[in-house]
């Protein structure tokens, strides 16, 4: 008996995006028989696919939107829409943006580096060492890391950090 060819037959995502459905909407509408399903194994890799009737998917994605039509950009707004290439100017401008909000931040905070503040938040602490807040956290609770509790919070000593 000849093998049926599965191959324009659609995956769960493709009728899932056909109809505009999520893949749970498509197992749904199959195990209630509204679309044919087959189980297809892929001569190339040999693995085992779902595989949905083209024409049922195309039935319900008319009956589900029945009004829709393709939405087709007209062609003066593609040409807006096209990334430009960007000049040297304006990357030197954006560097320079980024270089200013930065310093805003660091001012806002003080306007001393990680590396040279005494104290530091779990969240410093973890930046500053590269270990987790969770591993820093664990060693505070084990007294293995010293913190002082202030009113905004748990500060570790940078040098204690360091002795790590």
């Amino acid at each position: 008996m000849p093998q049926t060819d599965y191959s324009s037959w659609l995956t769960k995502q493709q009728a899932a995006e056909a109809i505009g459905v999520s893949t749970k909407t498509i197992e749904k509408l199959a195990d209630e028989k509204k679309i044919q399903q087959v189980y297809w194994k892929r001569p190339e890799t040999g693995a085992r696919a779902a595989m949905y009737h083209p024409e049922d998917v195309a039935r319900i994605r008319k009956k589900r939107n029945p009004d829709a039509e393709a939405f087709v950009v007209p062609s003066d707004t593609m040409a807006q829409l096209e990334p430009q290439a960007p000049s040297v100017d304006g990357f030197v401008q954006a560097l320079v943006k980024a270089i200013d909000r930065a310093s805003q931040n660091s001012e806002k905070q003080g306007g001393v580096r990680i590396a040279e503040r005494l104290f530091l938040t779990y969240s410093e602490a973890s930046d500053y060492s590269g270990l987790p807040q969770r591993h820093i956290r664990r060693l505070v609770s084990e007294e293995k890391l010293e913190a002082l509790r202030t009113g905004a919070g748990w500060r570790i000593r940078r040098t204690d950090l360091e002795k790590l």
